[in-house]
Formats: structure tokens, C-alpha cells, sequence
């Protein structure tokens, strides 16, 4: 069944996303067609100002797209074809604002407005350097990959266009090896890409930060957060039910490791306090949900006997093996080992 109607407002990535994702494929050589079928949107629907789709639908486009592309590098390449005005007046603000500072500030506040599966957290260096640290909601694969080098280098492309040159003082940094198609990125982006680093970030520096945009103007920023205000509302409304349910969901859809709860409440658009003070009203403390979301995640990782149970603790934040388990053990009062069976390699 083709939709072509309105997909109405609820938390999820705008349509008009998956065309640009279309788009891209088209360029690519590729026919985006059976894409569409799968989702069940033709473009009409998708073009939509108000139509969303759920993240299982995003993440099957995705899938859909990386099958058809494969190393082609159609992470920097859906990249480099945004443009910031399809953020509506997300991207509006942005180019706005009085400095680079305001209007990266900016993105990060309304993330969820458009990327409900990325979180994007500041964190200064020792060279008085920001790095812009992201993280996705999408487990480790093509698709994670895929995200995070769409948005960082996506807003390598915005500060490109906030400026209206070069954005001197950037450069790019992925956690992981480089992909066979490396060579290719760093001929296209505009600032240095470096692999094997500690985090998915995008450095930047304080000059950079303080620049001003070419297109700065106070009237037309205000008008712009009012209006990223009022969809935030909106927004916010269609998230609502008790905040400890919330958290469990936002937890729930979190590949590992876990948030901590400031990053949890930032997400959930509440301040860290107003979220104690519901958890504690609940009979609850973060560190119960915590529990809750890693003991599902252990089952689930401890499920693949491929993977070793060293491995198992790992990839759910412990540098210690014998800590993840007497963590296992106190939420199922059984070693990893004997959950296992006994067979599994340590």
C-alpha cells in the first residue's frame, strides 16, 4: 500500500530525509524505487512537511540503501547533498545566529526535532579545542557507520555553509579503521578526517567558534527559535507519559554503553534534577534502569556464543570482567558462564 497522505506529527526522522536518501541513490546510479515499495511512502508522502517515520522504517531505508550502494561511501556522499535549509528553521537558526558557537548550539538543542537517533555532546580539550562527540542509537554495523559519517561530516557541510567558505580550525575524527572508501572522503571534505581516534567527533576551534555567519541577523533568529520552540513543544507533547517509562524507552532503543542520566534528561528535554525527583517519586534511581537496560543487553550479547564472555563485557562499558560478573550474577543470580550453559568460551 502507497501512502500519500499525511504521516502526522510524532517523534521520528522527517520523509523529507529519505528523499535526499533517494536522491543520493539516484546520483549513484541506483533506482530508488524498490526503496520506496519497502516503506511503503511514495515521494509525495515523504515530502510532506509533517510526515515522520518511526525509526525501525529510518533504519530499513538505510539497510535498503547501503544493500544497493555498498562501499561506495554513501554516508559522506548523502552528506555533502544536504543542504542546512532543509532543516526548516532548525537550519534557519543556525545561519542566523550571532556566532559559529550560537548556531552549533543551536543544532544540538532541536537534534531531536530531526535526529531523534544521534546525541551530540560537548566536551573541551586540553588545546582549548571543543570536540562535538557523537553518538548513535543504532548498534554497531553499516548502518551506525553510515550515520555517524553522514552527521559528522554533515556538520562539517553546515559549518561550510554557515560561513560561506572553508571552515578553517575543523577537522574530523572516527573511532574506527579507515574505509575503503577514505581516500575518497578526504578529497571531498574540506577539513583534515583522521581514523583510529577515541571518539566520532568533530573538532573545533575557539576562533572557529567565535566566528560570526555570513548571514547573522538577530530578527531572523528570533523569528526562527520561536518557531524551533513551538515544534519543540509539539514535540515534547508526543512524547509524553510518566517519565520513568520514558527513560526505560529511551534506554531500551540505546545500543551500549549506556548513558549517563544528564545525557538521558538532556534527550528527554528535562532538566537532570526534575528526573530524580520523578524516578524518586517512582520508588527508582537511575541506577536501577541502568541495571534493567544492561542485564537485557547482556542476555541478548551473551545469546551470540560467538562472542566471548570478555568480549560480552566490553561492549557493555566494563574494563573488568569480574565486575560484569558479579553485576550478572546480581541480577540473575547466575555467573555469565553458568547462563551460558557452561560451554561458553571466557
Amino acid at each position: 500500500m502507497v501512502i500519500s497522505g499525511r504521516a502526522w506529527f510524532t517523534p521520528g526522522v522527517p520523509g523529507i530525509y529519505v528523499v535526499l536518501l533517494c536522491d543520493v541513490l539516484t546520483e549513484l546510479g541506483h533506482d530508488p524505487a524498490p526503496l520506496l515499495r519497502g516503506l511503503g511512502f511514495d515521494r509525495q508522502g515523504l515530502l510532506d512537511p509533517e510526515c515522520r517515520l518511526p525509526l525501525d522504517q529510518a533504519n530499513a531505508a538505510a539497510e535498503a540503501a547501503l544493500a544497493r550502494v555498498g562501499e561506495a561511501g554513501l554516508g559522506f556522499r548523502y552528506a555533502r547533498a544536504m543542504r542546512i535549509t532543509l532543516h526548516g528553521p532548525v537550519g534557519l537558526l543556525a545561519l542566523s545566529s550571532p556566532t559559529i558557537d550560537d548556531g552549533l548550539d543551536a543544532a544540538r538543542r532541536y537534534l531531536g526535532l530531526r535526529a531523534p537517533f544521534l546525541n551530540v555532546q560537548r566536551e573541551p580539550l586540553e588545546d582549548d579545542r571543543q570536540a562535538l562527540c557523537f553518538r548513535t542509537d543504532f548498534g554497531p554495523g553499516p548502518v551506525r557507520s553510515f550515520v555517524i559519517e553522514a552527521m559528522v561530516i554533515g556538520f562539517v557541510y553546515m559549518l561550510e555553509q554557515l560561513m560561506e567558505a572553508p571552515p578553517d580550525g575543523a577537522e574530523v575524527h572516527f573511532q574506527g579503521p579507515p574505509p575503503a572508501h577514505a581516500e575518497a572522503l578526504r578529497r571531498t571534505v574540506p577539513v583534515p578526517v583522521r581514523y583510529d581516534q577515541p571518539r566520532d567527533a568533530l573538532i573545533v576551534s575557539a576562533a572557529l567558534l567565535g566566528a560570526r555567519p555570513r548571514l547573522a541577523d538577530p530578527q531572523a533568529e528570533a523569528l526562527a527559535r520561536e518557531q524551533c520552540e513551538l515544534e519543540f513543544r509539539r514535540w515534547r507533547a508526543n512524547q509524553e507519559g510518566p517519565l520513568p517509562e520514558r527513560v526505560r524507552a529511551a534506554l531500551r532503543d540505546q545500543a551500549p554503553p549506556l548513558p549517563d542520566l544528564t545525557e538521558v534528561a538532556e534527550r528527554l528535554a528535562v532538566s537532570p534534577r526534575t528526573l530524580k525527583r520523578h524516578l524518586q517519586q517512582a520508588g527508582l534511581t537511575y541506577r536501577e534502569l541502568q541495571d534493567e537496560a544492561r542485564y537485557r543487553q547482556a542476555r541478548k550479547l551473551l545469546a551470540d556464543r560467538a562472542l566471548r564472555i570478555s568480549e560480552v563485557a566490553w561492549a557493555l562499558g566494563y574494563n573488568d570482567v569480574a565486575n560484569f560478573s558479579r553485576a550478572f550474577k546480581r541480577w540473575s543470580g547466575q555467573t555469565p558462564k553458568a547462563y551460558r550453559g557452561g560451554g561458553a568460551p571466557a
